[in-house]
């Protein structure tokens, strides 16, 4: 049980990195679809290509940025990799005070998809750097 929290450990990280790097391409390539399809995003305003484009870079560049930290079993990058995501899920907890603390299927998107991650990352990047050089 031991030894697979310590691959769960070292494996999650890398996974959600991954889905960051390859989604934030899909928003880059798609953004009329990103804008249509995910829960909420389309109620916070107008559709803006070149805005929706910078928030797939932004993914993208982050999942690249952790995904190297993880390979060189740096605990920095992970964290700098994972800050944006970090501030957008607070915003997000902050949209989610502002609508009246709704426990409705956009929060649970919103705690599954935004929020939860990148504090998974953060409180266990030390952990994270030392487990990855087993593993990678």
């Amino acid at each position: 049980m031991k030894k697979l929290s310590k691959l769960l450990l070292a494996r999650l990280p890398l996974l959600i990195f991954g889905i960051w790097a390859i989604a934030g391409g899909m928003i880059f390539c798609f953004p009329v679809q990103f804008y249509n399809l995910t829960p909420g995003v389309s109620s916070y305003g107008p559709y803006n290509t070149h805005f929706i484009r910078d928030i797939g870079l932004i993914y993208f560049s982050s999942g690249l940025i952790g995904i190297y930290g993880l390979r060189i079993s740096n605990a920095a990058l992970c964290i700098a990799g994972t800050a944006w995501s970090l501030f957008h899920g607070v915003f997000h907890l902050h949209l989610w005070v502002h609508r009246g603390l709704s426990f409705d299927g956009l929060f649970l998107f919103d705690l599954s998809v935004v929020i939860m991650p990148p504090f998974f990352i953060i409180f266990t990047a030390k952990k994270i750097s030392i487990e990855s050089k087993k593993i990678l």
